[in-house]
């Protein structure tokens, strides 16, 4: 069970005109295309920890990160949670349902204050329909999620190193090399405790390939740190 089942929205307003137009998934529209979706669009703000979406409701809405970073998890039948991805300003969740329709398929919870903005998951296939080249964007961004799904799978049983490694280098296409998260998050990624995060990302940083600092983790040199994923 989520630490916090119940959705803590601070206000509904309408979608401010422009952010939706910097998201990859709706760059190639002209701008009467986007004055129409605007319309639909519905800006939302989540205290931390809240959730905002629970696995198995209906999908009624895809969502877009504004501001802060969000957390999709699993909850297995063993009862052990599993971070699948951290989405970050400029992110997209809740899209898996788009195209089939039906069921969430996992939680999505507020890992800091956030502003998401929404659209109702029928007017987005209207769209969809109308506007081919969101299709287009829509496949390769699923196609991406897909892949960082199965690779979390192949390195379930990796070491801890190698785990933590992984989901830095993920991250990293996600937020860049400065990571707002911290090592306890991190933990909940690579499916450890919090106690060996903190050792093996102490190991890192006398090695130079992070430092870590309160809420952030700066990844110094992503080839190194690719080339120690490879090595190991």
């Amino acid at each position: 069970m989520l630490a916090s089942s119940m959705k803590k929205t601070n206000s509904f307003l309408v979608a401010p005109k422009g952010f939706l137009e910097s998201m990859e998934i709706f760059k190639n529209l002209p701008p009467e295309a986007l004055r129409e979706i605007e319309k639909s669009a519905v800006e939302k703000k989540y205290a931390r920890q809240s959730t905002i979406v629970l696995e198995g409701e209906p999908a009624e809405s895809v969502w877009f990160v504004k501001e802060g970073h969000v957390k999709a998890v699993n909850h297995a039948a063993s009862g052990r949670c599993q971070t699948l991805c951290m989405v970050g300003a400029k992110g997209m969740f809740g899209s898996c349902c788009a195209l089939g329709g039906g069921r969430y398929s996992c939680h999505v919870v507020a890992e800091t204050d956030v502003t998401v903005v929404s659209l109702p998951m029928g007017e987005f296939n209207v769209f969809l329909s109308k506007y081919p080249q969101i299709g287009k964007a829509l496949v390769a961004h699923l196609s991406l999620r897909l892949q960082q799904s199965k690779s979390i799978q192949a390195f379930d049983r990796e070491t801890v190193e190698k785990r933590i490694l992984h989901a830095l280098k993920q991250l990293v296409g996600e937020f860049g090399t400065t990571i707002p998260l911290t090592r306890k998050e991190i933990a909940e990624m690579a499916g450890t405790t919090v106690e060996t995060s903190i050792r093996t990302f102490s190991r890192l940083e006398k090695e130079g390939l992070v430092s870590t600092a309160r809420g952030r983790i700066v990844v110094k040199n992503i080839h190194e740190l690719e080339e120690r994923l490879e090595a190991l």
